[in-house]
């Protein structure tokens, strides 16, 4: 009997390390589970950020039509903000400026341009947010850091962007 006791020993202190170690791993995979839950979560939370952003500034195209909403978006407040006595085109600028502001305060780039193969009987205009490391552009297929494929309209591969068509 003694003699089976001796080659019992340190057995049950190796089940114990091979149990841990394979805790261990089951751990690290749930780490990096949730690392990578919080990380969708995010881009989750921007998307719907810019979302949010991209159809405010729809619907003000939408009641200023005859606005001029193809410009370089103003860093200062327009003029007639303050006055509110605001052109059709003055409206679109402080449009434009208050939303960037919003979107600037989420970490969030604001672009406005003519979307790509659209006709010019009805022209759209794309309105572009960026995020990250992507400006809200569209350009050649080529050009890091870049929302859309100028020539399809596609987005390009790692863009952190939202595009909505605006009539």
């Amino acid at each position: 009997m003694k003699l089976k006791l001796q080659h019992q020993k340190g057995v049950g202190l190796m089940e114990i390390l091979v149990a841990l170690l394979i805790l261990s791993v089951g751990i690290l995979g749930f780490v990096a589970l949730q690392v990578r839950a919080t990380v969708a979560t995010g881009e989750a939370l921007k998307r719907s950020d810019a979302m949010l952003i991209l159809s405010g500034l729809g619907e003000k195209i939408r009641i200023n039509s005859s606005g001029n909403y193809k410009v370089t978006i103003p860093t200062t407040e327009p003029a007639c903000i303050s006055n509110k006595k605001c052109s059709s085109d003055n409206q679109a600028l402080a449009d434009l400026y208050n939303q960037n502001q919003i979107a600037l305060s989420k970490g969030i780039k604001l672009g406005v341009v003519d979307c790509v193969n659209t006709s010019s009987q009805q022209s759209r205009l794309c309105l572009i947010a960026a995020w990250n490391n992507t400006n809200p552009t569209i350009a050649t297929a080529s050009v890091d850091g870049t929302c859309l494929n100028s020539s399809n309209g596609k987005y390009l591969s790692d863009a952190d962007c939202l595009v909505l068509e605006a009539y």
